[in-house]
């Protein structure tokens, strides 16, 4: 079915109405407030007509419609108007994310802003083909080593080992030494194998303490692996989730790396990625949307941003937001870089 202009307005105005309302639309209140110049006789025709063709549906007999994945999918690519983030948001934004810390730091920075201002759970899915570039093995004390990993990509990562024997100072240098010769280049989600295969290769005389600093690095680098969900408690302010077992249901399902990594397949091709209701793989995730968006720096893939909530999402809004702060991110990155390197200025926000 091919909408010609007033089916494209009544649509538009349905799907922008039930975003901010949350409630079901009738043809009185797309006459009184968007004062289309149509009847409301014209309208509930046009608006039967756009149900049967799957645009719209109609939750109750005495109700007014709602969109459906269809008529979402429709006005996302056809009718939806670009939108200019407010100057309120920009500022939070460039005043949040100050481009101080690894990419680990400024992504969680990433994660926070953009909840806070959509108010919908965010994830970050960092690109696990990163490699380590360097380790740093620093003798804190006669039973404790400072471990410091650097990426390739610019994450840094510390962690603590605590030794059962005292150890000393040329021994943490030959430790480093054989540390850095075996595992430089190693991708970082390979690393726990290839710390395995090092203890066999070469690090036997260090048995020792290997057994700690192994393990020390193994913790900390699983976290790295895990995703960065912020502002699930977002969700309780959508009407949508009045019902707690939906909530419960909401927080295991964003929870749970198995779903997100099969709902984020469809869109692992694609700088902007928007993934509407039924167009999800997961069955579970009929009733969302997932806008992702690729964060580059350098024309590298570093990972991908996600907004994932409810299809009544405000869809201009998500896609400007996530936009800014890519935009955002690849000059935070160059000019927090520059800002670390001037001990004691902090003048440069890496503003856009």
């Amino acid at each position: 079915m091919n909408l010609d202009e007033r089916k494209r307005k009544i649509l538009s105005s349905v799907v922008e109405d039930y975003i901010e309302s949350a409630e079901p639309v009738g043809s009185k209140t797309l006459v009184e407030k968007y004062h289309l110049d149509y009847s409301s006789a014209t309208i509930r025709n046009e608006m039967k007509l756009l149900e049967e063709a799957g645009y719209l549906e109609q939750p109750h007999v005495s109700a007014g419609r709602i969109p459906s994945t269809k008529g979402y999918r429709y006005y996302v690519d056809n009718l939806m108007k670009e939108r200019k983030l407010s100057m309120v948001d920009i500022n939070y934004i460039d005043n949040t994310i100050n481009g101080f810390g690894d990419t680990d730091a400024i992504f969680e920075q990433i994660a926070d802003v953009v909840s806070k201002i959509l108010s919908t759970p965010t994830v970050i899915t960092k690109n696990n083909t990163d490699t380590i570039e360097n380790i740093k093995v620093v003798k804190i004390s006669e039973k404790l080593l400072l471990i410091v990993l650097m990426s390739k990509n610019g994450t840094v990562k510390d962690c603590i080992a605590k030794l059962t024997d005292t150890v000393e100072d040329d021994v943490i240098e030959k430790l480093t030494n054989i540390l850095n010769k075996d595992l430089a280049g190693t991708p970082i989600k390979e690393l726990h194998l290839a710390l395995n295969n090092v203890i066999m290769k070469d690090l036997q005389a260090f048995s020792g303490i290997m057994d700690d600093v192994v393990n020390s690095i193994k913790y900390e680098m699983s976290k790295d692996m895990k995703k960065l969900n912020s502002g699930i408690e977002n969700i309780l302010e959508k009407p949508e989730f009045s019902d707690i077992d939906k909530v419960k249901n909401f927080i295991n399902m964003i929870s749970t790396k198995e779903i997100i990594d099969s709902a984020l397949q469809k869109s692992k091709d694609n700088k902007l990625s928007i993934v509407i209701g039924s167009e999800n793989k997961e069955v579970l995730l009929n009733d969302y949307t997932i806008i992702s968006l690729d964060i580059e720096k350098d024309n590298k893939y570093l990972g991908k941003l996600s907004v994932i909530g409810p299809k009544r999402m405000n869809y201009a809004k998500t896609i400007s937001t996530l936009k800014y702060i890519n935009s955002k991110f690849k000059n935070t990155l160059t000019s927090g870089k520059k800002n670390n390197n001037v001990k004691g200025d902090n003048s440069e926000k890496g503003r856009k």
